[in-house]
């Protein structure tokens, strides 16, 4: 049969489609659920008995009724009008998705062996438990338990925590809503009622999904699946803290892998046609884990020679983010290829991983890939960026519950270890960097320039441009490289875009796209295209005159509203992504805000300029929690998914809701993976950071899984690079921050201290408040600033040359101070006198306190300074 690969693709990412309907329906025996007689009827053939002789796995039945539901829907699709229900063929659609706990076939089985290696390796348990409680909360969910119990949060159980927050029973949007939530009580789970209103609004959806090609339809099918299904538990016998999105998508995955690889190696299977169970024999590895990874991503964004240009660094952060889907792109249109965006496990932060099938042909294109890409980035960035490609073939080996890797060694045989190795294998792809280069082209590598004397150079990158390799900016006398050109109408035209069109063709649909599209970037052969809702919905676009297969994917930029629109086009897949940072701060409706203007008290008053501060920020030990952080009874390709989709939800989507409140004054230059950098006025960046963390805070639920910030504060006119260098030697500090009762890192750096945020921020903050006040509307003499910082700035050089040979500490500031507040207060207000009684008290309790009541000074003066 033709599309068979299709099929059992689009089988496994429906297999469990069943739980979603049953949820939001009536029991099995209930005469008001929306069961057909045909789908009671099957559940004999299709569910396998608990050991009270019922029938177990009964979601696959509402799988079944999903199809019948829309089955005028999958019909009008030209490859399922026949193989949806074929009567004659045991391995059509519905049979392969509905027979996975109980197959017929060996093609059914596959779809069980990649359930299985999705959830990890066999269930625990065989059957369904019918016990009404949990084993977490102790929660009475009564015996209906798979309805009421929610989607918990994965970071709950990172580093054997033990948290009760879950999710709600939500779309998936980047607003606040989206939170977790404490859970005490069953009304504080989910409900049938709720269920109905969420597959509701699925179907509604459905229906609206294109219909024109298989491979449209599967694809804007992921992100409507994700869209829904984000939420829902995909396992509720357990700690429900997997997706059933992220089950569905790498059952999908898993999959196509084992049968592309089963076409091929029939003999590395064994079929037991009595139990009909497929096994695969031990040393066969059917499945890829590919991982790829930019390097030189910060320095590339923000090391630019000059401020003329500076409305480049938005663009070249969204052109690394159309680089990486770029090169996501070319794996999965490659002919040899041929994989989906399903098959990518994770994509953020410079880095993506995807499942492939382990075969010669496919091997042979990822190395043919790689070559062309290291080829072409070296061409365009000259070692600024590095692309790093490898992967590992693996095996779940059911008998030893383990996963089994080829050609590498580990202590440990799981998914933590396969992680590990690739991230390993990576590195070392780092230290033989441009080797296919020095193949290809060894004199372009070594030998030198050729141009000499009078030779234009680029004003943001300060490289030396040759004729025809450069362009003026707009009103400017400024020179710059024509990818500059191309990154800085990225920047500019970003917060217009709606749409990102990717498009692989070469013919007169490519010119139409050129010619109506606000920006666009060809990376690797791949072109995208920027567009505004208007131009593609428009009743006489021409967009809908696009018939190419080549055209490969419209997505909806930090909507998901992808399929509300009319959109005009044919064989076109529909979705949307999540890019933190799409809108800038603007001037007015014809351009954004520069660095100076961004730091202005008064939009149109110059003389209202402050200054201007560069933020970077991470989560703290990401790597260790990737490795070690899951136990390993969830170290499962689901939860793995599941927790990289909660980050980037977190860093690509739900920041720009954040930002919102500073609009005017604050830009996030990039966000994605773990990593911010952020540009925006001194004090309200500050601020910025501190929402952050709180929101981080609050959205992981625990203290332990922490995120550190670096601020530098300089003047607005100070060179860009330099600046984002010094945030980053303040993040490094922050994250060396320790203390015995506050813990390690956990910690913002700024002017110069380095503070936890668990209590001294907001401390120092509050002290910071009071000075203000009190100077400013009580007469308090800002001299007591200076002061404090001088008797901090002594205890500091005490600190620093203590155990020196030689040195004698100066002891002074403690009578000193302690004299100075005692004549300070004279005469003074008694709020001033309260004020003054508690710092002196706090720097005698604890030599730290100094440290931190001379921070608040600091922060004081400058924002009295450039202000008030």
């Amino acid at each position: 049969m033709e599309n068979r690969r299709d099929l059992i693709y689009l089988a496994a990412l429906l297999h469990d489609i069943g739980k979603f309907y049953q949820r939001a329906d009536g029991s099995f025996s209930d005469k008001q659920a929306q069961l057909t007689d045909y789908s009671k009827q099957l559940a004999n053939d299709i569910c396998p008995l608990n050991d009270k002789g019922k029938f177990g796995y009964q979601h696959v039945v509402w799988t079944n009724e999903f199809f019948e539901k829309v089955q005028s829907k999958l019909n009008n699709i030209p490859q399922l009008k026949v193989n949806l229900y074929e009567t004659t063929d045991d391995d059509c659609l519905a049979n392969m998705a509905c027979n996975h706990h109980k197959p017929k076939t060996e093609l059914q089985a596959i779809v069980t062996m990649a359930d299985c290696w999705s959830a990890g390796i066999d269930r625990r348990e065989p059957i369904e438990k019918e016990e009404a409680e949990d084993s977490i909360t102790k929660i009475n969910w009564g015996i209906t338990r798979y309805k009421h119990i929610p989607l918990y949060s994965i970071f709950n159980t990172i580093k054997d925590g033990n948290g009760k927050y879950a999710f709600s029973l939500e779309p998936i949007n980047i607003t606040g809503k989206l939170f977790p939530k404490a859970i005490a009580t069953k009304e504080d789970g989910v409900s049938q009622d709720k269920y109905k209103v969420l597959w509701d609004k699925f179907i509604e959806e459905f229906e609206k999904l294109p219909a024109d090609s298989l491979a449209g339809f599967t694809e804007s099918l992921v992100y409507l699946l994700k869209k829904y299904t984000w939420c829902i538990p995909s396992n509720t016998m357990d700690m429900a803290n997997v997706s059933l999105f992220d089950h569905l998508k790498t059952t999908a995955a898993f999959a196509d892998c084992i049968y592309t690889y089963y076409l091929e190696n029939e003999s590395d299977f064994n079929w037991n046609n009595s139990d009909k169970r497929l096994t695969l024999n031990e040393g066969k590895y059917p499945v890829i884990l590919l991982g790829c990874d930019i390097s030189g991503i910060q320095k590339f964004i923000y090391n630019i020679a000059s401020r003329k240009a500076a409305t480049s660094l938005k663009g070249r952060s969204f052109y690394l983010q159309l680089m990486i889907d770029s090169i996501i792109q070319r794996f999965i249109l490659h002919p040899s290829i041929k994989a989906t965006v399903g098959h990518v496990v994770y994509s953020s932060g410079g880095k993506f991983y995807m499942l492939l099938p382990n075969i010669g042909e496919i091997k042979t294109a990822i190395e043919e890939i790689y070559r062309d890409i290291e080829i072409e980035i070296w061409n365009e960035h000259k070692g600024k960026l590095i692309v790093n490609l490898d992967f590992i073939p693996f095996a779940y080996q059911t008998k030893e519950k383990q996963i089994k890797f080829e050609g590498v060694e580990t202590v440990e045989s799981d998914l933590a270890s396969l992680w590990k190795a690739l991230s390993d294998k990576l590195t070392e792809r780092k230290n033989q960097k441009f080797k296919n280069v020095l193949r290809s082209d060894y004199k372009t590598f070594f030998e030198p320039s050729t141009s000499g004397g009078d030779v234009k150079v680029c004003a943001v990158t300060g490289e030396e441009l040759k004729r025809g390799e450069f362009k003026q900016i707009k009103d400017s006398d400024t020179v710059v490289s024509n990818a500059v050109i191309e990154q800085i109408k990225l920047g500019e035209t970003l917060k217009d875009v709606d749409y990102l069109i990717t498009y692989k063709g070469y013919n007169d649909y490519s010119k139409y796209l050129s010619n109506r599209s606000k920006v666009e970037s060809t990376i690797f052969s791949v072109a995208n295209y920027m567009f505004d809702e208007k131009e593609l919905t428009d009743n006489d676009a021409d967009f809908r005159k696009i018939t190419s297969a080549d055209v490969s994917r419209v997505k909806r930029i930090n909507n998901t509203e992808f399929l509300a629109a009319p959109l005009k086009g044919q064989r076109v897949s529909y979705g949307f992504q999540f890019y933190g940072g799409n809108k800038q701060a603007e001037f007015n409706k014809d351009r954004d805000k520069t660095f100076e203007e961004i730091t202005r008290k008064k939009i149109d008053d110059k003389n209202s300029e402050t200054y201007f501060g560069v933020l970077r920020m991470d989560v703290d030990g990401l790597g260790e929690i990737f490795i070690n952080g899951l136990s390993k009874e969830y170290r499962t390709f689901s939860a793995y998914a599941t927790l990289s989709s909660a980050l980037d939800w977190f860093f690509s989507g739900y920041l720009n809701t954040i930002r919102e409140k500073y609009k005017d004054n604050v830009n996030i230059l990039y966000s994605g993976g773990d990593d911010v950098f952020a540009v925006g006025r001194w004090d309200l960046l500050i601020s910025f950071a501190e929402d952050i963390r709180t929101e981080f805070q609050r959205y992981v639920g625990r203290e332990d899984i922490s995120i550190s910030a670096g601020i530098t504060i300089v003047g607005n006119k100070y060179p860009i690079a330099k600046a984002a260098e010094l945030a980053g030697n303040a993040e490094h500090a922050a994250k060396e921050f320790k203390d015995e009762k506050l813990g390690a890192k956990n910690a913002i750096n700024f002017l110069g201290q380095t503070v936890s945020w668990k209590h001294e921020f907001a401390w120092v903050k509050s002290k910071k408040q009071e000075f203000v006040s009190l100077i400013n509307n009580y007469g308090m003499s800002k001299a007591i600033l200076h002061r404090l910082m001088l008797f901090a700035e002594i205890q500091a050089n005490n600190k620093k040359n203590e155990g020196k040979a030689g040195f004698k500490p100066d002891l002074s500031y403690y009578w000193n101070s302690a004299y100075y507040l005692k004549r300070f207060m004279e005469n003074k207000p008694d709020n001033v006198v309260a004020f003054c009684e508690n710092i002196k008290k706090s720097m005698f309790d604890n030599p730290r306190n100094l440290e931190l009541i001379a921070l608040a000074a600091r922060w004081a003066e400058l924002e009295i300074k450039v202000l008030l």
